[in-house]
């Protein structure tokens, strides 16, 4: 007992009436009862006996009922005095705790007045909660944006604290469904002991116990009435004895933890602003209008003029006019321009003296009775330079379909605007401003029969069946007479659910092509009925010539009439050669694809080369064909056709005597089969014009029309092959050569477009293309 109890036990007994007075009191009671009635004792009166007994027995028991009032009333007054002593103790221990309470807040609140740390303000809010709450560790947890995700911001935990985990650490929102509920609710939680838990707070009670948690105290932070994280307590004192004062003092420590992060967010918010302002590549700056100063700027601007932000901050209204070319932020300016305007055609000076191309976005606004002017200053250096090109661009664009005398057009196929340049319109006779710029002038201009197949085009363009758009038709014009129009054009532009959204293109007036089409369709109809012709009207004849010469000469004996006869059949031999070839190369120029089948070149050459013994034997020639493999390529047998003009040019230009080479040269990618021979050659001048027609290199005493060659280059051209000529590297003459794709199985070899025709690779090198099938 200390010393206040002991006084308050004193003063009790002080108060309390004692025994030894109780009998004193009797006893002095008793005396004067027995001098009162000791008179009537000694009477010998029995009725005043009788009397005297009575007033003593009354006397006794008067004395004896005030005996044990007074010490009922000594047990009550003590009592009473107990209580007292009892109250005044519990009134201390409030005043005592409250004070306490109120040292803590004052405390608390006094960390939160202008912080200049708020990490730190925080940090030691939690100490300082921590030590009064005499708690083994507190922290403040913050809810992710994903409602779900939990982020220790601030963690205090006592010096001699065993080393442990603490209730929430590494764990989601979602691994305390319980305690989630409670906090949605915005409740205070305090957790005394285990056995308190619900059963529904099964993983909350297993989580507690797995990481030796004995007592929690959960208080939500709400920011906006929003629940953003909450403060844990972990075994604490004032778990057991969790009062509405604590509850109180906790809910105050939410609100000031509450106001410290959502003061944490505004800072980060701000230092953010302010760093994306310095990293912005335009050039900020914030003018005071009335002197015309700068009071702030940010990086991009000092570091791309070249001065600093303190250069900045000292300069006068006319260094400030001088960097700027002008005084936009002056009074006047914003009267006429308003709060908000743009120059977009401005020069800003740098400090070494060059100039940069700029566009100007001015703000004027009111802070604090204050003016300012915002800045924004953008350099267009590379816009100027982008617009320059596009400008030239489009003036080639202009010149090159001014050039191939093309119209233009732009279709919106969300508002069915058409836009279209003045070529566009002059097409059909029109001026641009003669036509409304939709989509419907132009249909109602297209001839009804070609409307379905423009707009099934149109249809199969834009749902992506064909890389373009492209239709020809017909389309009146001013004089309400039908001209061919061809239009091709693709999807440009699409939205954002990617709809095609624009198609442009280009139009050209066909009609003149439509006019010389039908004139070649009727020219080839003539050239097919003038082959005709020559191939039976003109070569029945000449056949005739050639069966009676050849009986006349078998009939005649005179050696001169002989002589005129063979002048006759040699003359008209060539008579027959010639329609045959001109019937031939007439039916090769409408050829334009041929069907191609496996063959070998080597043995086509033997069957050609058998062909020509008689002759051969006639010039006393001799003709080595050096190929003795196979060589298989996708051909025609047309191509015997190449084999026969090389072999015989090569007798025809070629001395008596003189050798024929045929050989057959693997160059990785194409047979290439050559005939050489040892005749006068072709000079280089002329070597390009061989295969041309008509245009054949003299020989002398050899008559051609030129054509032969002329049909081997169109036959190669059919076949996928080429033809060249080159001077024969054996000696004088030439080379007369032809390439064929190899073939292996179904697939094509075909020479990379890196590797020249003239190069030829080791056999190793050989790599196999994908398949081309006739």
């Amino acid at each position: 007992m200390d010393t206040s109890e002991a006084e308050q036990s004193e003063k009790g007994r002080q108060m309390k009436i004692p025994n030894l007075a109780n009998s004193v009191f009797l006893l002095i009671v008793c005396v004067f009862g027995i001098i009162i009635i000791s008179p009537l004792i000694v009477t010998d009166k029995t009725d005043m006996i009788i009397l005297s007994s009575f007033l003593i027995a009354v006397t006794f028991a008067t004395i004896i009922y005030a005996s044990s009032r007074i010490d009922k009333m000594n047990l009550e007054l003590e009592g009473k005095i107990n209580e007292l002593n009892l109250e005044k103790a519990e009134v201390e221990n409030l005043v005592e705790k409250n004070s306490k309470i109120e040292n803590a807040l004052s405390s608390l609140i006094s960390l939160f007045i202008a912080p200049k740390d708020v990490d730190m303000a925080i940090k030691e809010a939690l100490q300082r909660t921590g030590q009064f709450c005499n708690c083994e560790c507190n922290y403040l947890i913050l809810i992710g944006k994903d409602e779900n995700s939990l982020h220790m911001t601030c963690c205090w935990s006592q010096e001699n604290s065993r080393d442990r985990k603490t209730m929430f650490e590494n764990l989601n929102i979602s691994s305390f469904p319980w305690l989630a509920e409670r906090l949605h609710e915005k409740q205070i939680l305090s957790i005394s002991e285990l056995c308190s838990l619900p059963n529904q707070a099964t993983k909350e009670k297993n989580i507690m116990i797995s990481r030796g948690v004995e007592s929690l105290l959960i208080v939500p932070v709400d920011l906006d009435e929003k629940t953003i994280g909450f403060i844990g307590i972990e075994n604490s004192d004032i778990s057991d004895g969790f009062s509405d004062e604590w509850e109180q003092t906790l809910k105050i420590l939410s609100e000031l933890l509450g106001m410290a992060v959502q003061h944490k967010f505004f800072l980060n918010d701000l230092s953010l602003f302010k760093s994306l302002i310095d990293e912005s590549n335009d050039f900020i700056f914030v003018i005071e209008p009335g002197k015309g100063t700068i009071i702030d700027v940010n990086e991009t601007a000092c570091h791309e003029l070249g001065y600093s932000r303190d250069e900045f901050m000292k300069m006068s209204g006319d260094e400030v006019e001088k960097i700027f070319g002008g005084r936009f932020w002056e009074k006047y300016i914003q009267d006429i321009c308003g709060d908000r305007f743009l120059d977009i055609d401005k020069t800003m000076i740098r400090k070494e003296g060059s100039s940069i191309p700029v566009e100007i976005n001015v703000t004027f606004t009111d802070h604090e009775n204050n003016s300012y002017a915002l800045a924004i200053v953008r350099d267009v250096t590379k816009r100027k330079e982008i617009e320059e090109n596009l400008k030239k661009t489009q003036e080639r664009v202009e010149l090159a379909l001014k050039g191939a005398d093309l119209g233009m057009w732009d279709w919106n196929l969300k508002t069915n605007e058409l836009i279209y340049n003045e070529r566009w319109a002059e097409m059909l006779d029109y001026e641009a401003r003669e036509i409304k710029p939709k989509i419907a002038s132009w249909m109602d201009l297209i001839h009804p029969e070609d409307i379905p197949a423009v707009k099934n085009n149109i249809n199969l363009h834009l749902e992506d069946k064909t890389p373009f758009f492209e239709s020809e038709f017909r389309m009146q014009n001013k004089n309400k007479s039908w001209q061919w129009i061809l239009t091709r054009g693709k999807v440009v532009e699409w939205t954002n659910i990617n709809e095609p959204f624009r198609l442009a293109g280009t139009t050209m007036d066909t009609s003149e092509r439509k006019k010389f089409e039908e004139e070649l369709r009727h020219s080839n109809e003539l050239k097919d009925l003038f082959t005709d012709i020559m191939r039976h009207d003109l070569l029945n004849p000449a056949g005739n010539v050639k069966g009676f010469t050849d009986l006349l000469l078998e009939l005649e004996d005179n050696e001169k009439n002989k002589k005129l006869l063979n002048n006759i059949k040699r003359n008209n031999d060539k008579l027959i050669e010639m329609i045959e070839i001109a019937a031939k190369f007439a039916k090769l120029e409408s050829v334009e694809d041929i069907r191609l089948e496996r063959m070998d070149i080597g043995a086509i050459l033997r069957n050609v080369i058998e062909q020509f013994e008689h002759k051969l034997e006639d010039k006393q020639m001799t003709l080595e064909l050096r190929a003795k493999g196979t060589y298989h390529s996708m051909l025609n047998p047309i191509i015997e056709e190449i084999f026969v003009n090389f072999i015989s040019n090569a007798i025809k230009y070629s001395p008596e005597g003189t050798p024929i080479i045929v050989d057959v040269v693997d160059t990785n990618y194409h047979w290439k089969v050559e005939v050489a021979d040892f005749g006068e050659g072709i000079p280089d001048d002329d070597k390009p014009l061989v295969f041309d027609r008509f245009k054949r290199v003299n020989k002398r005493g050899v008559k051609g029309t030129g054509l032969g060659l002329a049909i081997v280059k169109r036959i190669a051209e059919i076949v996928g092959g080429e033809v060249g000529v080159e001077d024969n590297p054996e000696g004088q003459g030439s080379k007369f050569w032809v390439k064929l794709k190899k073939y292996s199985g179904d697939t094509f070899y075909n020479e990379p477009e890196n590797i020249s025709q003239e190069e030829t690779l080791p056999p190793t090198s050989l790599r196999q293309m994908p398949p081309i099938r006739p």
